[in-house]
């Protein structure tokens, strides 16, 4: 039996009742097999498990370079921008073929050439470790990059005080185990400077210091996929005060970047992230490591669509992605609304609708699920939670059984994991009209014209 949809739906039909139920049970059965046991035992073997693949990985790259690749291939490509940038080879700064040369003369032949396409002020900060040996330098980051991912998780307690409180444990070894961190840490990823960024920029949010706010926020630039959205949400809440120094600090730092390189290196970086070259082998090539809806869909096109269609359908996902967003604040802006749960949500727009976002970025998606994890403790969250989870540490399996059929076979490698994502990201827009009392964890704002 189909149930009429409600009148503002313009009378589509819902789902079967069957199939609801029949989802529902699915998922309620899926729960209960998440026990305590499962959620210490199975974290620790992917601990165990990611560990020996990282160690095992490490020691063949830095022992023979020319066969796997450099050791921490993604801080290759810092180190790189670093060093050219204190030898003075500015102009080739976003040139493949100096990038590559300056690898080779460190570390001998490599497989594969580490691009260099960050924005030019992350050069400059990678500059003081470019001093070092490669290997010496790579460690260093290791290090560094461990401890901002320990601090982020520690700090979490603002978002999810009852659940950090209670499943502290349980919550370090889910995040640990996951497939992101192992992509970050084993592959030398800046992806946890900016889930610092986002959770100090939270907290101050909700703490109603505005300025400080955004000029946090606006750091996250040095990836500018991550903090897209950031200062729509701030004109749309009227958060004008956080607005202008987020502004001030990306213009900031957008001209500290011209200094570093001028006018014409600024342009050689935009060249380079929208050659056909990038589409091709970044954004399309590299599809199957990412997590969110615009990469599932070039992934599963026919290749020759998925070629021209991926700049495209990156940005109207996102574009989609916000509209949605916003809908869901302006129905919230004649009530009281919960600052974390806006900027949740808008979080977790951000990962399952950016045009490039690889799995060692969807660290930034941690603090989405505690928060609902805290507030909606539902069975459909924990199983899209596992599913992701367990989506992500596929994602590699998939890809090389892709590599040995035809498309639409291919398909199989798609990022399977921005499905369940998706259905997180439905709950976290779900939490922006829940109704709820301040407290000291939650900051409540007042949405009305005027207020």
């Amino acid at each position: 039996m189909l149930l009429r949809g409600p009148k503002q739906n313009g009378g589509f039909r819902r789902i079967p009742r069957s199939c609801k139920r029949f989802f529902r049970n699915l998922v309620q059965a899926l729960d209960r097999l998440i026990t305590p046991e499962r959620l210490r035992n199975y974290p620790m073997i992917f601990i165990v498990l990611g560990a020996l693949m990282t160690v095992v990985s490490s020691a063949q790259r830095v022992i023979d370079p020319g066969a796997q690749g450099a050791f921490l291939p993604d801080y290759l490509a810092h180190w790189t921008g670093g060093g050219l940038l204190l030898s003075g080879e500015r102009e080739g700064l976003y040139d493949p073929a100096i990038q590559l040369g300056h690898q080779v003369t460190a570390l001998g032949p490599t497989a594969y050439l580490a691009w260099f396409v960050s924005p030019p002020l992350v050069a400059a900060l990678y500059a003081p470790l470019s001093v070092l040996n490669y290997n010496v330098s790579a460690a260093c980051w290791v290090v560094l990059s461990a401890s901002m991912l320990i601090w982020c998780v520690h700090s979490l307690g603002f978002l999810a005080p009852n659940l950090m409180r209670r499943r502290r444990k349980y919550v370090f070894l889910a995040i640990f185990a996951s497939a992101p961190v192992l992509e970050l840490v084993g592959g030398g990823q800046d992806s946890a400077f900016v889930l610092a960024v986002w959770l100090v920029g939270l907290r101050l949010m909700a703490t109603r210091r505005q300025g400080l706010a955004g000029a946090a926020i606006g750091l996250g630039s040095l990836k500018p996929q991550q903090v897209v959205l950031v200062p729509f949400i701030l004109l749309f809440t009227r958060k004008y005060r956080a607005l202008a120094a987020f502004v001030a600090v990306v213009a900031g730092l957008s001209g500290v970047s011209v200094l570093l390189v001028g006018i014409d290196g600024v342009q050689h970086w935009v060249a380079a992230i929208t050659s056909s070259v990038y589409t091709e082998q970044v954004q399309q090539g590299q599809a199957w490591k990412m997590v969110s809806l615009p990469a599932f869909i070039i992934a599963i096109l026919p290749p020759g669509w998925s070629a021209w269609l991926a700049t495209y359908v990156g940005w109207a996902f996102i574009a989609i992605g916000f509209v949605f967003l916003l809908q869901r604040i302006r129905a919230a802006s004649t009530t009281t609304v919960d600052t974390h749960a806006v900027w949740v949500a808008t979080l977790a727009t951000t990962v399952v609708f950016s045009p490039h976002l690889m799995i060692y970025d969807a660290i930034l998606l941690v603090p989405v699920a505690l928060f609902l994890l805290e507030r909606r403790p539902s069975p459909l969250i924990r199983v899209m939670l596992v599913a992701a989870f367990v989506a992500m540490w596929l994602a590699p399996a998939l890809h090389v059984l892709s590599l040995s059929v035809p498309w639409p076979f291919a398909a199989v490698s798609a990022p399977w994991a921005s499905l369940p994502l998706t259905t997180l990201w439905i709950e976290s827009l779900k939490e922006v009209l829940a109704r709820r009392s301040p407290s000291p964890q939650s900051a409540m704002v007042n949405l009305e014209p005027g207020k």
